[in-house]
């Protein structure tokens, strides 16, 4: 009877491992610093379990506030790897890792969960072999976001409109991209994100578009600069009573920081800078 019954919890115990798959193992580069930062950042999010998605991105982004801002981590190493590094990011790594923090966090997902969720937001549909494979246009980065269901653009409900300015500045810039040996898969890129349309709201529509900013929501700033889409981009800051600011990985203190201006004098003393797009994280 003894037998009997520790081969049947044995067979159950299966049966109930068969019916939660484990996350695939996600091969990463960090370190013991990074890691501990995100982690704790982790557990300040898992600490506020019933705060909206834009209140926990503010959250995240305040407490990296003061991490140094280095261009270029990504391209250290020889071949691709998701590099993980909190202790020192730009714009868009930091604006992403607030994202992928706060979506580890709200499924109680550990430091494994957010590598996760950086491998499915920085590169194409989650595969990361080569250089090419990773997201380098913040357009793309944000499509492939609204198709996971991760972010929304919401430029257009603002008063935004559709933005026609084509990207190519990889394809046309080969040498400024080091490790980029396969032009024409960047080419086939550049057509495919060209091939759609987006909303954006133009320097003449901002001030209208503000009220209806959120905190939390993503900013990208779109630019004039031939064949480039977006410049910049932070976590906008829309506190009762005070104008519209954004919380970002500032290359002036070269470091994460609440910008001191409101959104709309960042943006109108900005000449390159045409406009902005909002998402919102889901």
């Amino acid at each position: 009877m003894k037998k009997f019954t520790l081969i049947l919890a044995l067979l159950l115990s299966m049966a109930a491992c068969h019916g939660q798959p484990k996350r695939a193992a996600v091969d990463y580069v960090t370190t013991p610093e990074d890691r501990a930062l995100a982690e704790r950042v982790l557990a300040d999010l898992r600490a506020h379990p019933g705060e909206e998605p834009g209140a926990q991105m503010v959250r995240a982004a305040k407490d990296l506030l003061g991490q140094p801002y280095v261009a270029g981590t990504l391209e250290e190493l020889p071949e691709e790897k998701l590099c993980i590094y909190l202790t020192r990011t730009d714009c868009i790594l930091f604006v992403e890792t607030c994202l992928g923090l706060v979506r580890a966090a709200r499924q109680e997902g550990d430091f494994e969960a957010f590598a996760s969720e950086l491998l499915h937001s920085r590169y194409r549909d989650g595969v990361c072999s080569r250089y090419e494979d990773r997201l380098h246009y913040t357009t793309e980065w944000a499509r492939q976001g609204e198709k996971r269901g991760t972010v929304e653009n919401i430029s257009g409900s603002l008063g935004g409109v559709d933005l026609d300015h084509p990207v190519h500045y990889m394809s046309m810039h080969p040498d400024a991209y080091a490790r980029m040996t396969d032009v024409h898969a960047i080419e086939v890129i550049e057509d495919r994100i060209n091939a759609e349309t987006s909303a954006y709201i133009p320097k003449s529509a901002l001030k209208k578009a503000l009220g209806g900013i959120r905190s939390g929501d993503i900013i990208f700033f779109n630019t004039r600069v031939d064949g480039l889409d977006i410049s910049h981009c932070g976590i906008a800051l829309a506190e009762p009573g005070k104008p519209v600011t954004f919380i970002h990985a500032s290359t002036v203190p070269m470091k994460v920081v609440v910008e001191q201006k409101s959104l709309e004098e960042y943006v109108m003393g900005k000449k390159a800078t045409t406009g902005i797009e909002v998402y919102r994280v889901r």
